[in-house]
């Protein structure tokens, strides 16, 4: 994912070019520009609202008002952001100069939102007015610089690169093209007083790319450890990337960690059923593993940090159900059901209320657990049974848990390692001799590296000099291959039941469900309709005595 525009609005240092109404942070500058007249096109405004809402969702902090959005038929600024108007602008001339990226057009809008949002939200305006207020101290005078004006540009490109992928939108290979025709089309020079110029835009873009790079392999790493339960170094990585990039899913999907490595030390005898939880891959996992008396209290520490994570999350969103039904989870796990009653029937109202149906179903289901927990059996049916009819795999599940009716595991294939293949490449192969483009060292001799090949991409987990290691091979959208069972692309979830039929672990996302088989060393990601849209081998070994 390519990052988002300097938009190059610089201390007082730089000839004056925030020294304009309201001294708003602007694209740039144009003194040639017409002022605003004509209302934008209805459907404009409308195409452009829907990226911002799911820019404000992604990044979830709703501790500060959400800036209006804004759109005129001027050009003056390109995009701006008001900070005393609590403002993000959008011009129609650059709207209609994303449009000409045809596929890509979405994307082009949400780089120019999603950099004005990190703006209000990093609160770049403060050190602004900062160093105006205190110019005649060192501070102030060090604040001022020109260097510190590019800084938070930069930081407004990769924070609002990690936005816009947060929120679903690609946009690697845009800025590049991006640029020069914003400066085509509002008929600029290339040199703008008060401005870098074009080419060294384009190259401070090139520049906060590669952080963004890194965020985006450390989040992308995350996931992928959490879908096969290594979850040490996915805690380490989500907590790299909180450094730099603050939002509710992430403090959610940090809580959902710990709980999910908690569950491991619970036996079936303590809780039988599948949790809701969820991560912003919102994983439930099956509690399949026995219970470890001398590990209380290290689930018990894991249960508290993850209702810390959840309470982070609630400080950026006060309204945030996903949140409640986790923290519901985790006092049930704890043994206080009635704690949990309260946000899972908080959760189900809330979700109702909003129009989000899964959450609303998920907070049903807990309720129902709840109610089985505590001994009524028969309305926790009452409960399961209609969810489980109208296809909540979850409700199904649960539903088959409390009859009785669980199916046995059924045969064995356990493939030897080295049979499957993506873009005809052994993992085997590759982790004799990896050849990452992007390697990044995370210190404590840990480092992550990424590879894109033909049609395919590799994500590399490397600690304690090679003795621990998770290595994923994913396939790219349009790969024609197969797995060795024949599945590809565009195959139905019920006939890769049908051909891998080793036990599984499901995981549900914002990205679509995941099936996993340990055994295979394989994952399956489905969309909405139940159709594979990518699938990946791995290998791991994360204990050094292996």
């Amino acid at each position: 994912m390519r990052i988002l525009l300097i938009l190059a609005c610089l201390y007082p240092l730089a000839a004056g070019a925030c020294v304009q109404e309201d001294d708003i942070f602007a694209y740039v500058v144009n003194q040639k520009g017409k002022q605003p007249g004509a209302e934008v096109p209805a459907y404009k405004l409308a195409v452009t609202t829907s990226v911002y809402q799911k820019l404000l969702e992604a990044r979830g902090d709703f501790r500060m008002p959400a800036p209006e959005l804004i759109m005129n038929n001027g050009q003056l600024y390109v995009a701006w952001m008001n900070p005393k108007k609590m403002q993000v602008g959008l011009e129609e001339k650059a709207y209609d100069i994303c449009a000409t990226f045809g596929a890509d057009s979405l994307n082009a809008l949400a780089a120019l939102l999603a950099h004005e949002l990190t703006h209000y939200y990093e609160k770049h305006n403060w050190t602004r007015h900062f160093s105006r207020n205190n110019a005649n101290t060192q501070a102030g005078e060090q604040l001022a610089k020109l260097e510190e004006g590019l800084k938070m540009e930069t930081q407004s490109d990769y924070l609002g690169g990690f936005l816009a992928l947060s929120a679903g939108f690609h946009t690697y290979g845009i800025i590049p093209q991006l640029l020069p025709k914003v400066y085509e089309g509002y008929i600029l020079p290339e040199e703008i007083p008060g401005y870098p110029s074009l080419s060294d835009r384009v190259a401070f873009a090139e520049n906060a790319m590669g952080r963004l790079r890194e965020l985006q392999l450390a989040f992308d790493l995350a996931n992928c450890l959490t879908l096969v339960e290594a979850y040490e170094p996915a805690f380490d990585y989500y907590n790299y990337i909180l450094s730099d990039f603050q939002s509710r899913e992430l403090y959610n999907n940090l809580g959902v960690l710990h709980v999910m490595a908690a569950l491991p030390y619970f036996s079936k005898e303590e809780m039988p059923y599948v949790l809701p939880i969820e991560l912003d891959m919102s994983t439930r996992l099956s509690p399949d593993k026995r219970g470890f008396g001398e590990n209380i209290e290290k689930r018990a520490a894991l249960l508290d940090a993850a209702l810390e994570a959840f309470g982070r999350a609630e400080l950026l969103d006060k309204e945030y159900p996903t949140a409640w039904i986790n923290k519901a989870c985790v006092y049930l796990l704890q043994g206080s059901p009635e704690d949990a009653g309260y946000w899972a029937a908080k959760a189900r109202k809330k979700g109702t209320k909003i129009g989000l149906a899964a959450e609303a179903q998920d907070a049903e289901v807990l309720q129902a657990i709840i109610e089985a927990i505590e001994g009524d059996k028969e309305q926790a049916g009452a409960m399961l049974q209609p969810l489980a009819e109208s296809g909540h795999v979850l409700a199904g599940l649960n539903l088959s848990i409390l009859n009785g009716t669980m199916p046995a595991p059924e045969g064995v294939l356990t493939f030897a390692r080295g049979v499957e293949r993506i873009d005809g490449l052994l993992l085997e192969d590759y982790l004799e001799n990896p050849q990452p483009e992007l390697q990044v060292d995370m210190g404590g001799n840990v480092f992550i590296g990424l590879q894109h090949l033909e049609h395919s991409t590799v994500l590399v987990h490397y600690a304690d000099g090679g003795k621990q290691y998770g290595v994923f091979h994913l396939t790219g959208e349009g790969y024609e291959g197969a797995t060795r069972m024949g599945i590809r692309l565009g195959d139905r979830l019920d006939m890769v039941k049908e051909k891998y039929t080793t036990p599984s672990r499901s995981v549900q996302s914002r990205q679509g469900t995941y099936l996993i088989y340990p055994k295979e060393y394989i994952i399956f990601r489905f969309d909405e309709q139940g159709l594979a849209d990518q699938w990946g081998l791995f290998r791991l070994q994360l204990d050094k005595e292996d």
